[in-house]
C-alpha cells in the first residue's frame, strides 16, 4: 500500500488533472489543457476565455472547469495535494508549437504496432501537436494502422480517413521527436 501511494505522485500532470473529476474533463481533455496550462495554478488563473481557446475545449468544458478553480473546496483539495508531493506541473514541450506539423489533427490507432507500444506512439503525436482519440469519427483526420486492425479499420475505410502504417507516422514527425 506504501508502494501504490508512492507511485500515485508520481502520475503526470495530466492524469491528476483527469483524476480530479472535474465534469466533462476526460483523459483526452485533461491532455489538451496540461499541454496549455503547464501547472495547476497557470490552470486556476486561467479566465474562461483562455481555456475555450484550448484545441479541443468547448465552451460547456472551459466554464465548468473555470468553475471548479472556484469553489474553496477544490483549492484546499489542490493544497493538500502539493504538500502530499503530488505532481501539479508538467514537462515543457518538447518542441516548439510553430514545429507542431499535427495541430489540429485527430489521430486514432488500432491494432499492434511493429516497434512502438500504443502508449509510446500516442505520445508522439501527442507532442507533435496532435490529438488521439479511442474511436474513429468523420472527425478523424488519420488512423495509424497496426497488426490485426479490426472494426476501427473498417469505420475509417467507410468513411474514407487517411490511413498510416507505423513507419508513415515516424516519417511525418519532426526529427526531434523520432525515438
Amino acid at each position: 500500500m506504501v508502494e501504490a501511494i508512492a507511485q500515485s505522485k508520481t502520475q503526470p500532470w495530466a492524469r491528476v488533472l483527469y483524476g480530479l473529476g472535474i465534469r466533462h474533463v476526460g483523459s483526452v481533455n485533461a491532455q489538451a489543457l496540461t499541454a496549455r496550462f503547464a501547472t495547476a495554478a497557470d490552470l486556476a488563473a486561467a479566465e474562461v476565455g483562455t481555456i475555450e481557446s484550448v484545441y479541443g475545449i468547448g465552451a460547456e468544458i472551459a466554464q465548468s472547469v473555470y468553475q471548479w478553480f472556484r469553489v474553496p473546496a477544490n483549492l484546499t483539495l489542490i493544497e493538500r495535494l502539493q504538500s502530499a508531493g503530488v505532481q501539479l506541473a508538467g514537462e515543457a514541450p518538447k518542441i516548439p508549437v510553430t514545429e507542431q506539423p499535427f495541430a489540429g489533427k485527430t489521430f486514432v490507432i488500432t491494432g499492434s504496432l511493429p516497434t512502438l507500444k500504443r502508449d509510446e506512439a500516442k505520445a508522439l503525436i501527442q507532442q507533435a501537436g496532435g490529438k488521439v482519440t479511442g474511436s474513429v469519427s468523420a472527425k478523424t483526420d488519420y488512423v495509424v494502422v497496426g497488426e490485426e486492425a479490426g472494426s476501427k479499420l473498417a469505420k475509417a475505410e467507410e468513411l474514407g480517413i487517411a490511413q498510416l502504417s507505423e513507419a508513415q507516422l515516424l516519417e511525418l514527425l519532426p526529427d526531434s521527436l523520432h525515438p
